[in-house]
């Protein structure tokens, strides 16, 4: 791009202003881009004011001692329920009412379908303007009743004098009740008259109507927090929480618009996720019905794990429902598309009875260990001298052995510094094999031992803990039932943390609240807590590093105002941290608004960021053809890359970027699990322009660099 290109043309910015600020106040249109008759405006600011006239009515009621505080939320409520039945059922009558729209002809196809013709303040097409209305008669009803519980209790949250009593200053109570008003007619407007253009979009279509109950849902959060507190005494923490809340409050029409707050599908697909991940230890999952059918599943496993007597049923229970879980048993038996490719089963191939006798040896060798062990070892706190330390160590070394085996396989160590032992000269072709060749025999004693020996080695440290000994608790349940997941979900994982707490547990004092306060499994379970967070914050620091600094290095990328944005993000680096921690945090996307190193923080979304089937192609074209030709060989390929630990270590949400002539290919990786891994290959399009053939041109650069340096200097001697 060059720098005196716009980021947005004349035509771009008005359109960013006419639906930005319809985004902000949820829904109103009060900039139009044609002239409209000035009742249209009127009749929105009557309609956007509304729930505050009602809720101004309880509030004056209240303060003049006529009415009580539920009272008073009770007759605004009602008052707002009646008043949405009338707007729904307003524009039900004009929507059957036959009445012929005349449109305004223009060349503008988009401003074609912005433009209507007015006859009147109340006219049918006045009324279908202003409320479009709901699809469904039950969302009709519903949303009225949300409406109304929104008011009602939104008059309560904002009552001046709880406000008072919150913070002890009128002119803070005076802001907060104008500004907390505003955010509440916001969500009442995009609730009941017209749904704003949501800047977090997860759904491509909005079937059910679910857009309009992401505001409202968030309001009915910060009422319930002050609920909980109105009836919870002697608790400080709440107190406090609902003084953020309260003032965190008048922000929400903000963070609505900038996207940070996800809508309601993909805030209960990502908390699953997480819950799934970190709490149950799953993975995520490809499919969103394999979502919801795993944590139903995977939850179902620990609560009933709470409910066995007896201490040898409780372990054999999880080491047997962590394993069966781990693996794809969904698709046992059934023939595996090209629409999202498990490895490393292949393509075109079925599980044989050889997989499902190996599969069910190794269960029957778990459960034997896991109880022999448990049944007969001595459950003495760990210590450098007993069993479990013995194993500790063990799971040392072998995660040093396994480490060193994945960087051998890897074209560079560390992702720095340059793997001798990877062939240096990609172009011949023999040469190239032979010394792969040689590495994969490495990657096949490395496969040996992280699926048949780190899970066992970690299953012997797990069923020789002392938790396990006496009565289960919620906590041992929930830690141990995701301990023993985790050894098969994701051993190289599991390794690293048992390892961590092992060391830990050795080299720390017993006294300390690490190891006197918590068990090994909550342990584990806040290790890997840390882990996916500290991975998650150096990739974004390097990712808003790398933003920032190709902003200025590339040319293309450099703009008149890139100096001064280099310059304004070094002076507040500490915000910017802030916003990459708390992206972190959140595990959500670390946006760069307009490409420009200005950093915005993503929604939360799950792994799977789409919300069609894995590998359901956008666009059906020519180029469709060549990749879905392409894809079985590839899958094979990548089956072999896996196995023996050459694309480093496998984590859901990791994208690769394959090229091979022409095409180009994104790789992501939905979900890991016990001997196979989901993948969702795309292909972009082909190098039919010159934009996509200098893009082309940059990647082959930059391949180059990495798998032909030695080809480029012998090269470049030859011509000197």
């Amino acid at each position: 791009m060059s720098p005196d290109v716009p980021l947005l043309n004349d035509y771009k910015q008005d359109f960013f202003l006419k639906r930005f600020p319809q985004t902000v106040l949820g829904g109103p249109r009060f900039k139009l881009g044609y002239c409209a008759p000035p009742y249209i405006y009127v009749n929105q600011i009557i309609l956007f004011l509304m729930p505050w006239v009602w809720g101004g009515v309880g509030t004056l009621l209240y303060q003049l001692g006529i009415l009580k505080d539920y009272y008073t939320a009770a007759l605004s409520g009602g008052l707002m329920l009646f008043t949405a039945f009338v707007i729904q059922f307003t524009s039900l009558y004009a929507k059957n009412k036959s009445t012929t729209v005349e449109r305004i002809l223009t060349t503008d196809i988009l401003a074609e379908e912005d433009e209507h013709e007015f006859t009147s303040c109340t006219g049918a097409e006045t009324v279908k303007f202003l409320i479009p209305g709901k699809k469904y008669v039950a969302n009709t009803v519903f949303h009225s009743i949300l409406a109304g519980l929104a008011c009602g209790l939104g008059t309560w949250y904002l009552l001046p004098n709880r406000i008072t009593l919150l913070y002890g200053s009128t002119g803070g109570t005076a802001l907060l009740f104008f500004f907390g008003w505003m955010t509440l007619c916001i969500a009442e407007y995009s609730l009941i008259v017209n749904t704003a253009t949501e800047t977090a979009t997860f759904q491509t279509q909005d079937t059910y109507e679910i857009i309009p109950l992401m505001r409202p849902l968030y309001i009915f959060f910060f009422v319930s927090v002050d609920l909980a507190h109105r009836f919870v005494v002697n608790m400080p923490a709440l107190e406090h929480m609902n003084q953020i809340l309260h003032i965190l409050f008048v922000f929400l029409p903000f963070l609505w618009a900038l996207g940070t707050l996800p809508p309601p599908d993909a805030l209960l697909l990502w908390a699953m996720e997480q819950v799934l991940e970190f709490g149950l230890g799953g993975s995520s999952m490809s499919t969103h019905l394999r979502l919801l059918v795993m944590f139903i599943m995977s939850a179902g496993t620990a609560i009933a794990s709470y409910f066995i007597p007896s201490t040898v049923g409780v372990v054999l229970f999880m080491t047997g429902f962590g394993f069966l879980l781990s693996l794809n048993l969904s698709d046992m038996g059934h023939k595996i598309g090209t629409k999202s490719k498990d490895l490393p089963s292949g393509p075109e191939k079925h599980f044989s009875w050889k997989e499902c006798l190996f599969y069910i040896i190794i269960l029957v060798l778990a459960l034997l260990e896991t109880s022999l062990l448990h049944h007969f070892a001595g459950f003495s706190q760990i210590s450098k001298s007993n069993s479990q330390a013995i194993v500790g160590y063990g799971l040392m070394i072998l995660l040093i052995i396994l480490w060193i085996l994945r960087e051998i396989q890897s074209v560079y160590i560390i992702g720095i510094f340059r793997n001798p032992f990877y062939p240096k000269d990609v172009q011949t072709v023999t040469v190239f094999f032979e010394k792969q060749t040689r590495l994969m025999k490495i990657g096949i004693v490395r496969r040996i031992l992280l699926t048949l020996v780190s899970p066992f080695a970690m299953i012997a440290f797990l069923s020789l803990d002392s938790s396990l000994q006496g009565l289960h608790s919620v906590s041992v349940c929930i830690g141990f039932t995701r301990a023993f997941r985790m050894v098969w979900q994701n051993t190289e994982n599991a390794l690293l943390e048992t390892v961590i707490v092992s060391t830990v547990h050795l080299i720390s004092s017993t006294d300390i609240w690490w190891n006197r306060s918590l068990d090994t499994g909550l342990r584990l379970l806040l290790v890997g807590i840390i882990r996916d967070r500290l991975i998650q914050f150096i990739s974004k620091l390097q990712f808003a590093v790398t933003v920032l600094l190709t902003s200025w290095t590339e040319k293309k990328q450099r703009r008149k105002t890139t100096a001064t944005l280099c310059i304004l993000n070094i002076v507040f680096s500490p915000f910017v941290l802030v916003i990459i921690v708390f992206s972190t945090l959140l595990s959500s996307p670390l946006l760069p608004l307009f490409t420009l190193p200005v950093f915005l923080v993503g929604f939360p979304r799950p792994i799977q960021s789409w919300p069609g089937a894995a590998g359901t192609t956008a666009c059906v074209c020519a180029d469709t053809v060549y990749y879905y030709q392409m894809v079985p060989r590839l899958t094979a390929v990548l089956q072999t890359a896996m196995a023996a630990g050459s694309l480093g270590l496998l984590l859901p949400g990791s994208h690769y970027l394959g090229r091979f002539q022409d095409r180009l290919m994104w790789i992501m990786i939905l979900e890991c699990g016990y001997t196979y891994c989901s993948i969702n290959i795309k292909g972009l399009e082909l190098q039919e322009t010159s934009c996509h053939t200098a893009e082309a041109r940059r990647v082959d650069e930059v391949f180059e660099d990495a798998f032909e340096q030695e080809y480029t200097r012998v090269y470049s001697e030859t011509n000197d």
